[in-house]
């Protein structure tokens, strides 16, 4: 049987960010489904990868492809459109305190042109799956850091991506919520949804294989 083409190829790519290098000739082959725990220290580049595999950063050298599509020849519009068949869990992704966790929730479904109707059902669904669907109608503002990480995690999979990109979901968690986060990864990944997690910490799943991938400091490298 042929090999599948990888879901996502980052091709000898450079970064550099204000005659600063943060990716040196880096490479990376991810397969659909494939569970991949990228790890190092602070500016090594680990969002930086997830940033370009979304379209929010372009190289400055190589090339970034998702299922076969040259990313670097997208104009703005075709990147907005990318990040939104994906699952995005960024370090900065605030919930908005004026409305409720179900309404959060449905914001990429709506910005994805579902009808009112369609996003309500899949951010109930989304929040089931996540465990957390007694919290709909609460406030962000009354919900623990692991609560929030999880209804974070539930607007990241609304649309029902094939990639989850999250960038250090479990810095700010005690070890419990870190794991029923970790454990949801895991899940999702089971079900054929690549998932790529970047994190300082050394993340270790329970009983799923995973590629665990440690990125040296600014240095770059060659991985497959």
């Amino acid at each position: 049987m042929a090999k599948s083409e990888p879901i996502i190829e980052i091709k000898d790519v450079s970064v550099t960010f204000n005659n600063n290098l943060v990716l040196n000739h880096f490479s990376m082959a991810v397969n659909r489904g494939d569970f991949v725990l990228l790890h190092g220290n602070t500016g090594c580049g680990k969002s930086t990868i997830l940033h370009l595999i979304a379209g929010l950063v372009l190289p400055s050298e190589g090339e970034i492809y998702v299922a076969g599509e040259c990313v670097n020849a997208f104009n703005e519009q075709q990147r907005r459109w990318l990040r939104r068949s994906m699952g995005l869990m960024v370090q900065s992704g605030l919930l908005l305190d004026d409305r409720s966790i179900l309404d959060n929730v449905m914001l990429p479904a709506l910005a994805a042109a579902q009808s009112m109707g369609e996003a309500r059902r899949r951010a109930k669904a989304a929040l089931e799956t996540c465990s957390i669907a007694e919290l709909a109608n609460l406030s962000p503002t009354s919900l623990s850091a692991g609560q929030r990480q999880l209804a974070c995690l539930a607007r990241a999979v609304v649309n029902r991506p094939v990639v989850i990109l999250a960038d250090e979901p479990t810095a700010h968690l005690d070890k419990s919520n870190a794991q029923t986060l970790l454990n949801l990864f895991e899940n999702f990944a089971r079900s054929g949804v690549t998932v790529i997690v970047a994190s300082h910490l050394k993340l270790i799943p329970s009983d799923l294989p995973s590629r665990k991938i440690a990125l040296p400091d600014a240095t770059g490298g060659h991985i497959q």
